[in-house]
């Protein structure tokens, strides 16, 4: 009896291990990397492929490094002296080195949509609100800005943004 107990043992041990050695596979996608945290700190970037991490103790936050375009979030507002305008469209860029990207985000605890929204709104402000509205180098402009604003902190690298402003 103590045989078979002892065989059920060592299969329950056996079963138990392939399956840590099964959660602890990463699949990290072509252009993409993956950000791993031990227990909330910083330990290191994964390359794409399949890797090893530790489950239940070590995070993985999959980056995407592909050109990807969003939409800024509504509420976006300025003003000037001529009223006030809502800030509506998009932009597009590209994430050129993913841990300082995901410290960044990590940071403000907000999503990548509203701080470049709130940093456009600012640049619309710099710029001035009339010139924004009626010149055609204010996407240019705008673009400049926001890659000089983001691209070291958050390692971002603004190809396209397109906004309009709308009269409220």
């Amino acid at each position: 009896m103590s045989g078979v107990l002892y065989l059920a043992l060592l299969i329950g041990i056996a079963v138990l291990g392939m399956l840590f050695m099964l959660t602890s596979l990463r699949k990290i996608p072509d252009n993409s990397r993956g950000v791993v945290f031990r227990f909330g700190r910083l330990l290191r970037e994964l390359e794409p492929g399949t890797r090893w991490v530790i489950p239940l103790i070590d995070q993985v936050m999959l980056v995407n490094l592909d050109e990807q375009t969003f939409q800024l979030p509504s509420g976006l507002t300025v003003s000037d002296s001529s009223g006030e305008y809502e800030v509506w469209g998009r932009f597009t860029c590209k994430i050129i080195d993913a841990t300082p990207a995901v410290i960044a985000a990590m940071q403000t605890q907000q999503p990548i949509e509203q701080t470049v929204g709130d940093n456009l709104v600012m640049a619309i402000q710099e710029m001035g609100v009339q010139t924004a509205r009626e010149s055609k180098q204010a996407q240019g402009r705008a673009l400049e800005l926001l890659n000089e604003q983001m691209s070291r902190a958050w390692q971002l690298k603004f190809t396209k943004i397109e906004f309009r402003l709308k009269y409220i």
